[in-house]
């Protein structure tokens, strides 16, 4: 199935009857408060799964967060699948727990860290992941250019920040020579030791890209 930009794949609460394998594009994890505040989680890539095996009901809303292709199942014929396979279970448990770790890593990158040490640190991690994150890397010209393919409010809110302080923490990199902004979607990454600077605790082995557990 396709999901155009912004559509619900899965709602958070409804009756958990389908789980999806991603196929192409990013989607978004979002949980929604009882006041009806929404806060991004993390992001789903393709081979990650959406939705979980042996839950009654979707905990969290899976979002399109670009035009994705998703293969959704049946969820019950999904688990009869899985406990007649020991090779597909082993492979959900690896997608599961890999999903996981990314979230985790996630939480940690932002724990501690300024917002403009994590606005820094988010362009750092897709120049060192090109091809493995939401973003896309142009490495044309002499200098990498990532371009945004999350809207602002979405990006901020995965960040931790309002989108108006994502835009002066992303214009004060500009003006400390570490970006260049060409565009509101197109980020041109200057001067990458002076970005690793602006980061602060160096992001190695904190948050690895997203490895293909499903084709």
């Amino acid at each position: 199935m396709n999901f155009s930009q912004g559509q619900t794949v899965l709602m958070q609460g409804d009756l958990s009857d389908k789980i999806g394998i991603l196929r192409s594009g990013v989607i978004k994890t979002v949980f929604m408060t009882e006041d009806g505040d929404t806060q991004v989680l993390g992001l789903l890539f393709p081979g990650d799964f959406t939705g979980r095996a042996f839950e009654s009901e979707y905990r969290f809303s899976y979002e399109a967060a670009t035009d994705v292709e998703i293969c959704l199942f049946n969820r019950r014929s999904f688990e009869a699948f899985l406990m007649g396979s020991p090779m597909l279970e082993h492979g959900y448990l690896l997608s599961s727990l890999r999903q996981m770790d990314m979230m985790h890593s996630w939480t940690c990158l932002l724990r501690g860290r300024t917002a403009r040490e994590r606005v820094a640190a988010y362009f750092l991690f897709s120049a060192l992941h090109s091809g493995e994150c939401d973003t896309t890397i142009d490495t044309c010209g002499p200098n990498p250019i990532v371009g945004l393919r999350l809207n602002r409010c979405d990006l901020s809110s995965l960040l931790d920040m309002t989108p108006e302080t994502f835009c002066r923490c992303l214009h004060g990199l500009a003006d400390k020579g570490a970006v260049h902004v060409r565009a509101p979607n197109r980020i041109e990454l200057v001067d990458m030791e002076r970005l690793r600077h602006f980061a602060g605790p160096p992001l190695e082995g904190l948050v690895e890209g997203p490895k293909l557990v499903f084709g």
